[in-house]
């Protein structure tokens, strides 16, 4: 075995990474935003910083509700063709500098709905500026469309059954994002049955918010993957529902932080999941609103668990594993990442 390369931020940045659980909305560069303003004449800060403060939650954050307050001059700014392709085309540019080989990013086309757009149009426009993002970047990125879990179940079921009729255009999986507490998966299951009939697999926001049974409730449906879980801890009976499932657990450190899904860095259960044998991916959840990137999220997990190459490889290869892709395209991403853990010498 060669010897290790060291573990710093700059390698880490630069190790072939794959990431399953970031929110489009808010992961826009600040560049981004400003281009989308012009597009509509929306007046923005001048000042960069000021701007930041305005996406940007704070670690004080005092519940999932008060971080969601961070989108709304985002969304806002999500409501033209135009706008939305803007969107597109950064993921896959933020992306490819924080040395991801490929990205899966959600959002919710209904939000972008109140001037007049439909559901197909906003996914028209944002995979247009995803696809024009990976011809100039070289990074697949794959879309999961989002319902919200305050709408009724039917209004989610119809978002679901438009966006299956872009499953060859970039469309993946689907998914329930916002209030988890006030709106369990007992409450989403129709809408959430409807999606997995349309055939698409689906994520779903589950003990973030709200508690394990949410997690146990979404793996009876049937879905395949499970956003944060971070309530699972101390339920030994639904990780094992979780690992007899072979669910995927998407991760993210510093967003639990913020909205207080953990009350410290201590409380982080990514020692129990792994020691469990549950298949654990790290992600940044949302990068402009949690300031953070992929390689923020694996170096701190390095300082605060001792997190090495050895340990990075094998979620890196559990997100590829889960990754709603091809068979084709998992091989390909597992043999560059193979490639670069023996070049760090793992």
């Amino acid at each position: 075995m060669s010897q290790l390369t060291p573990f710093t931020t700059a390698a880490v940045r630069h190790f072939p990474k794959v990431e399953l659980h970031c929110h489009l909305d808010g992961s826009l560069s600040l560049a981004a935003l400003r281009q989308m303003a012009a597009v509509t004449g929306a007046s923005l800060p001048s000042d960069d910083a000021d701007l930041r403060q305005l996406v940007t939650a704070p670690m004080a954050t005092v519940s999932l509700l008060d971080y969601l307050k961070r989108f709304k001059l985002v969304t806002d700014l999500m409501q033209t063709p135009e706008q939305l392709e803007i969107a597109g085309y950064d993921i896959v540019k933020t992306a490819a500098a924080d040395g991801l080989i490929y990205l899966e990013t959600r959002f919710a086309p209904a939000i972008s709905t109140a001037q007049g757009l439909t559901v197909p149009a906003v996914l028209t426009a944002v995979l247009r500026g995803i696809h024009r993002g990976t011809a100039d970047f070289g990074i697949p990125v794959n879309v999961i469309v989002c319902a919200m879990r305050d709408r009724p179940n039917a209004e989610s079921a119809a978002v679901f059954n438009a966006a299956a009729q872009f499953a060859d255009q970039g469309v993946v999986g689907l998914d329930f994002a916002g209030d988890e507490a006030n709106y369990p998966t007992s409450a989403i299951a129709p809408a959430i049955r409807a999606g997995l009939a349309t055939g698409l697999p689906v994520t779903l926001h589950a003990g973030e918010a709200g508690p394990a049974q949410n997690v146990a409730d979404a793996l009876t449906l049937g879905v395949s993957r499970i956003g944060h879980g971070v309530h699972m801890s101390g339920h030994p009976d639904v990780i094992a529902q979780a690992k007899a499932a072979g669910a995927t657990i998407e991760t993210c450190l510093t967003s639990n932080l913020q909205t207080k899904a953990v009350q410290g860095i201590a409380d982080f259960p990514l020692s129990e999941f792994l020691s469990a044998g549950l298949a654990v991916t790290v992600n940044s959840d949302d990068r402009t609103v949690s300031d953070t990137t992929l390689t923020n999220e694996f170096w701190q997990l390095h300082q605060h668990y001792g997190l090495d190459w050895s340990l990075l490889t094998r979620l890196t290869l559990n997100a590829i594993a889960g990754a709603f892709t091809t068979a084709d395209q998992k091989a390909h991403l597992r043999a560059t990442v193979q490639a670069a853990a023996q070049q760090v010498g793992v």
